[in-house]
């Protein structure tokens, strides 16, 4: 077994010896019966209970922020869907070596012909995705289609949780490596050796490029442009759509080289804003599987006159 400082990202305290053992008995009775049940449970739960928990109203914020037109039913259902898709994503945690056992019948790939043009290309590929339906299964997708990835992650506050997080994850063939400046060297070398990544590129990042997102100027990461444009890699969309309790469609869209022109900054911006532009689309889409919980805009933001 890895030592203390390989495997807790940081040293355990008190509190999150009590957070694990409350979350180790939910796994441990959640975990013996068949995932849907589970997965349905947990739905249940959080659709019944979510909608009236106070961070809910950031919810109902966010989606009038995008679609100011939008009925106070049209919010709520698309609340109540959210409420019912995050804890059914927590499920697949503790499942995913269930979920990767049955692949054939629980993840439908499409797609096929753009993951051959990667791999034709011998380029480098930086996937991308965002927190919808479970983005785990882009993860299982790649490998199910002999494309080895790396994947850059941040670890769970809680270091314990983050360590079991992390058994499970690697159980999937997959090499994860800890956000940081020995994840950024890791990085480089699977870029400059011609490997493949996953990001996950529907966060704010207050030192990025501030580019549209679902129609909102938005800071985002410019990580996938700048590292696109540094290593000759190529981007590729990535959408995941939940189908049932835990049943998934993945679909790898065409490779894209990012643009290019020798201005650095309006390349990545250009870059940036396709990104952008995908994510939105595949939220637009089913907007109850994505991440609404989160300040993606900031504090108090308005939408441009």
């Amino acid at each position: 077994m890895a030592d203390q400082s390989e495997r807790y990202w940081r040293k355990p305290r008190f509190a999150n010896y009590f957070e694990f053992a409350g979350a180790w008995l939910i796994f441990a009775i959640l975990s013996r019966l068949p995932v849907d049940v589970s997965s349905n449970f947990l739905g249940f739960v959080g659709r019944t209970i979510g909608p009236r928990l106070r961070l809910s109203n950031r919810v109902r914020d966010n989606i009038r922020l995008v679609w100011p037109d939008r009925s106070d039913t049209e919010i709520e259902t698309i609340l109540r869907g959210a409420c019912n898709h995050f804890p059914r994503v927590t499920n697949e945690y503790w499942s995913i070596q269930k979920i990767q056992r049955d692949q054939d019948t629980r993840l439908k790939i499409s797609g096929l012909e753009h993951v051959d043009s990667l791999k034709q290309s011998g380029k480098s590929g930086i996937l991308f995705a965002g927190h919808i339906a479970n983005w785990e299964m882009v993860t299982l997708a790649a490998i199910r289609l002999d494309l080895p990835v790396t994947v850059v992650y941040r670890p769970f506050n809680n270091p314990l949780i983050d360590a079991y997080v992390r058994d499970w994850q690697s159980s999937t063939g997959v090499e994860l490596i800890r956000k940081g400046r020995k994840g950024a060297r890791r990085l480089t070398d699977v870029l400059k050796g011609g490997g493949n990544t996953i990001m996950l590129v529907d966060v704010r990042m207050n030192d990025g490029v501030q580019v549209p997102f679902l129609g909102i100027d938005a800071m985002t990461p410019s990580a996938p442009a700048v590292l696109a444009m540094k290593y000759d890699a190529l981007l590729v969309p990535v959408q995941v759509v939940r189908t049932g309790s835990s049943h998934f469609h993945v679909t790898f869209e065409e490779p894209r080289a990012p643009q290019n022109t020798g201005d650095r900054n309006a390349d990545i911006t250009a870059t940036m804003t396709w990104v952008n532009d995908r994510l939105s689309d595949w939220i637009t889409q089913h907007p109850e599987q994505w991440m609404w919980f989160h300040r993606r805009w900031g504090k108090n933001p308005t939408r441009p006159d």
